[in-house]
């Protein structure tokens, strides 16, 4: 039996919201800095993905039901989320999440709010999480590391590998038929870090393109930098709610020549 996608509440203090979709191996609660560094005038909400059966670091095992795909759990967030989905606010879903926040768009079509602009932070490349999932396990974990998708932690690769990389691995499983970036009926905006290998300046520009962003910034940091770099990462997230630009255009061009 699946378990329940729940809602969280990280912070109700103000009239700005924040709806927040985690990415592969993160949870709700890997929002919790960021809630706090955006201050007094913002309310945040974060979703907590299904748990898995049998509980967490739990191998799959036959029988098991597969992981709910990017349509599927999209649906199952605009469920748990209906109440949350206005504005004036924004809708942030980093890596695996800012593919799920593109299809929840996409599925809410014409009635999505047009107060509530949807924040695309560091999305996977097309076809990332069905060529990760086939990896066996120390050939993920050298690349997840190496691509900063999976933070470095003071355990064991044998740890890593038992308890955290089935998880993980059922979460990229999400996105085994790929997305499609596209336009939505949606306000766009896309989020990446200076040092992000798996999506790199050239990578977001690119995307940026295919669904039609109004807007794109830079975040200091690699891949997880909602988690490492918070305080950066609220000051791009109010300028994008105030419809600040985050660089320069000469900026953005120089920063986007890194290769992909």
């Amino acid at each position: 039996m699946r378990g329940r996608t729940q809602r969280l509440v990280l912070r109700d203090s103000g009239p700005r919201r924040l709806i927040c979709v985690p990415f592969a191996g993160g949870s709700a609660r890997s929002f919790t800095r960021l809630a706090r560094e955006l201050g007094e005038d913002w309310s945040v909400v974060a979703v907590q993905p299904p748990p898995p059966p049998g509980g967490h670091g739990r191998p799959p095992r036959p029988g098991d039901p597969e992981p709910l795909a990017l349509t599927a759990l999209a649906e199952d967030y605009l469920r748990v989320l209906d109440g949350d989905l206005h504005g004036p606010g924004l809708l942030l879903g980093h890596s695996l999440g800012a593919a799920v926040a593109h299809e929840m768009a996409r599925l809410r079509g014409a009635d999505w709010p047009l107060d509530l602009r949807v924040v695309l932070s560091a999305p996977p490349a097309m076809g990332a999480g069905g060529s990760l999932h086939e990896l066996t396990d120390h050939q993920l974990l050298y690349t997840a590391r190496q691509r900063g998708i999976l933070p470095e932690l003071p355990v064991s690769d044998d740890f890593v590998v038992r308890m955290l990389l089935p998880d993980f691995r059922r979460d990229l499983a999400v996105l085994r038929d790929g997305w499609h970036p596209a336009p939505v009926p949606a306000s766009l905006a896309l989020l990446g870090g200076t040092e992000d290998e798996a999506c790199p300046p050239g990578t977001l520009t690119a995307l940026a393109e295919q669904v039609g962003a109004d807007s794109c910034g830079l975040v200091p940091g690699g891949h997880l930098y909602v988690v490492d770099r918070a305080a950066e990462s609220a000051a791009a997230l109010r300028a994008i709610d105030s419809g600040q630009s985050l660089l320069s255009p000469e900026a953005w061009r120089r920063a986007s020549r890194r290769p992909a």
